[in-house]
């Protein structure tokens, strides 16, 4: 009994002044068997209560040994303040059994890493950890955590804070397979501050991120992505510029995640996303093939932008849009999400939302085009434009210049376009475009021109045979554009007079735009009907009809004019043509014309009164008659038949008879048409019609800004003396003459 006693006793001393120093040995030994005596573990205390059965661990410290380390182990430095085990399961500990611990505070933790490991260690027969010592925690806890890795100076990934807490953790292959736990646990709530990382280049950063697996919440503050700096980067990759105010995601189901590799949430809000990317020189793979390392698929129920923003840079478009809000329902991101069978936009089933401003680059840096508002909504198929415009940042003649030849300027502007019945799952599906109705209110077009340069030879894109090279498919069932205005303004060679035409109060309706062969034929064509007034005074009707898709390019366009006086048109023909209508009024005009890709045909009949023209000449800065424009008046005026019918009742009409100049659009056909078949129906022969409707050989290129100025005149002659004096004198008379011959004249008519 004595014996007993003693060893009792002596046991009992041990467990008080033995067991730490015992443990503390023994948790050094085992880091350093573990890791092949490349780290070592220095613990500054270590206290047990075995009443209480607890553990307390102080100034925990994990370095290496030596400065070359396997590279299957990573190189690091751990520094830990404080470690406290309570209400661990002794017995259970003994007989090797789940060993139940009460809590496992952790606290000040502090991890420098330098590296990761190079390669993965060697396969062991060895079960997994929680296999060799399963463990059930009630209460863990990790406070003020943090740490770096990569170079002191540089670090590439870094944590300042972090507080982590899990509730229920069963460390055990039990708890590993079951699929309602994330990570052993029953539930985790983490905080992270102050988090950063480098990947690809880029510079990530996050205020805070806030998890509560319980709550199924997620939140993150102020993420923030920079892009290398130039020079910097792998060549040819994406660029990210990258800022968002906050997300906050509910009804994560995280334990899904991990053990299915789906991500699921009930709804996603993106507060203030504002993306600038640089597209990298070959097209990305699609967005479900880059995140399948972090999840196989991904069920979002609702997602929300709120006040975002989206630019692309490194391209000459420039397109930015601002202040994007909007809502997806039923996104879905994986492989089969992007199948046509689907029936998704953009992954989601259906988006609806609204924007700000939206601009971009049209020919840069040429015509800046904005849009005032977008709004969408795929379900009821509907998408609106207000405030639409293209405005020109060069002149006419710097146009000209910049190209070679002479280029038309336009000017665009839009009240509102709006598009119904629109197909967006066959847009994202397979880029086909198709809209039942697309309605423009509004539209202004200005179209200037200056007649100084070289014509392009090559053929124009605005001829609608030329549909058929156009690779995306768009069908249009209707289009309409109301209340709109063409303005032309043209300045020509022989003078630097600007002149104007405008077509006003215009309402065209465009039935069957496609290029869809089984909507487009001979047979059944695109058809248009117009209605306006030239000058805002004569009301116009006209009618087209053609084949997008016959490679002839034939077209039938007829249409009438009227009433109006010839007068209308001398704001155009004064300053450019250097002709004006002294007077004339037109009842009506009726033309018919047939256009294909070589000659442009049909009949111009106009029935008017009272035609007389007036030829000028531009000379001392203004348009002015002359004594050889008198005479060039007189002689047209004789050619020129004054009225239709003629005085015998007779109705004269003219042939419209041209070759199609395939460098010009077709809008520049139909107009050569008139022209030709209004002035053989005046009475101009149709040969000397027709080439009067031809474009010239064109000019010189327009002189640029700091050309230099035109050499001053040559000084004035001595007065003449001898026959040459007689011979002025006598020219003088003949003017005087000639001047009181037209005095009378006018005064006559």
């Amino acid at each position: 009994m004595l014996g007993l006693a003693l060893l009792l006793l002596l046991g009992l001393a041990w467990l008080k002044w033995g067991l730490d120093p015992w443990l503390h040995r023994k948790l050094e030994q085992q880091v350093a068997a573990a890791t092949h005596g490349q780290y070592r573990l220095r613990m500054r205390a270590l206290r047990t209560r075995l009443l209480s059965r607890s553990l307390h661990l102080q100034g925990l410290a994990l370095r290496p040994t030596s400065p070359t380390l396997a590279d299957t182990l990573p190189r690091l430095e751990a520094h830990l303040a404080s470690l406290d085990l309570s209400g661990v399961g002794l017995l259970a500990l003994l007989r090797g059994r789940t060993v139940p611990i009460d809590s496992l505070t952790l606290d000040s933790l502090r991890v420098k890493v330098a590296a990761l490991a190079r390669r993965p260690a060697p396969p062991r027969p060895t079960p997994p950890l929680y296999e060799q010592q399963p463990l059930r925690l009630g209460y863990l806890r990790l406070r003020r955590a943090g740490g770096n890795f990569g170079p002191a100076q540089a670090p590439t990934g870094a944590l300042a804070e972090a507080e982590v807490s899990a509730r229920d953790v069963l460390f055990t292959a039990a708890g590993a397979a079951d699929t309602q736990r994330l990570a052993f646990a029953a539930s985790w709530r983490a905080t992270l501050r102050g988090a950063q990382a480098e990947l690809g280049g880029h510079r990530i950063r996050a205020s805070q991120v806030n998890f509560l697996s319980d709550k199924q919440f997620f939140k993150l503050d102020s993420l923030r992505i920079t892009p290398p700096a130039p020079g910097r980067g792998t060549p040819g990759a994406v660029r990210v510029d990258y800022t968002m105010r906050q997300v906050r995601v509910h009804g994560l189901r995280a334990a899904t995640w991990q053990h299915k590799q789906h991500l699921r949430a009930d709804s996603a809000r993106l507060a203030a996303p504002r993306l600038t990317f640089r597209p990298p020189a070959q097209a990305p793979p699609p967005l479900w093939k880059l995140l399948q390392p972090v999840f196989r698929r991904a069920d979002v129920g609702r997602l929300f932008i709120d006040d975002g923003y989206l630019a692309v840079a490194g391209v000459h478009e420039q397109p930015a849009v601002r202040h994007i809000y909007g809502t997806a329902q039923e996104l879905r991101v994986d492989s089969l999400a992007e199948q046509p069978s689907a029936r998704r936009i953009l992954y989601a089933r259906q988006w609806m939302g609204r924007t700000g401003r939206i601009t971009g680059m049209f020919a840069a840096p040429v015509y800046p085009v904005s849009i005032g508002q977008a709004f969408l909504n795929t379900q009821r198929q509907a998408l609106r434009l207000t405030e639409l415009a293209m405005r020109p940042t060069l002149t006419p003649a710097q146009l000209n210049r910049r190209s070679g030849y002479q280029t038309t300027q336009l000017t665009i502007r839009m009240d509102e376009l709006r598009a119904q019945g629109f197909d967006f799952n066959q847009l994202s599906a397979n880029s086909h475009l198709r809209i039942a109705r697309v309605t423009a209110e509004r539209p202004f077009l200005q179209a200037s021109s200056d007649g100084r340069g070289p014509i392009n030879r090559k053929p124009s894109y605005l001829s609608p045979e030329l549909v058929r090279r156009v690779r995306a498919h768009f069908d249009v069932r209707e289009l309409d554009f109301n209340n709109g205005t063409i303005v032309a303004l043209s300045r020509s060679a022989e003078t630097p007079l600007v002149g104007k035409f405008t077509l006003n109060r215009l309402h065209i309706k465009f039935r069957n735009v496609t290029n869809d062969p089984r909507r487009m034929s001979v047979a059944q064509p695109l058809t248009a009907t117009a209605t306006g007034y030239l000058q805002n005074v004569c009301r116009a009707e006209a009618a087209l009809t053609t084949s997008l898709l016959d490679p002839l390019g034939r077209q039938h366009l007829r249409g009438s004019f009227g009433p109006a006086s010839f007068s209308i048109l001398n704001p155009i023909m004064r300053p450019t043509r250097l002709v004006s209508f002294r007077s004339g009024r037109a009842q009506r005009i009726d033309f018919d014309e047939y256009i294909d890709r070589q000659h442009i045909r049909g009949e111009m009949r106009a029935r008017y009164s009272g035609l007389k023209l007036r030829m000028l000449d531009y000379k001392g800065g203004e348009v002015k008659r002359t004594l050889l424009t008198r005479l060039k008046t007189g002689a047209v005026n004789l050619v020129v038949r004054n009225q239709n019918p003629r005085p015998g009742g007779r109705f004269v009409t003219g042939d419209i008879d041209s070759p199609r100049e395939l460098e010009f659009s077709v809008f520049t056909a139909w107009r050569q048409g008139l022209i030709v078949g209004f002035l053989n129906n005046v009475g101009v022969p149709q040969k000397m019609a027709a080439d009067y409707g031809q474009s010239g050989k064109g000019t010189a290129l327009p002189p640029g800004p700091h050309a230099p100025a035109p050499a001053s005149p040559p000084p004035a002659a001595r007065p003449a003396h001898g026959p040459k004096r007689w011979l002025n004198a006598g020219v003088r008379r003949v003017k005087r003459w000639a001047k009181r011959l037209r005095k009378a004249i006018s005064g006559r008519h």
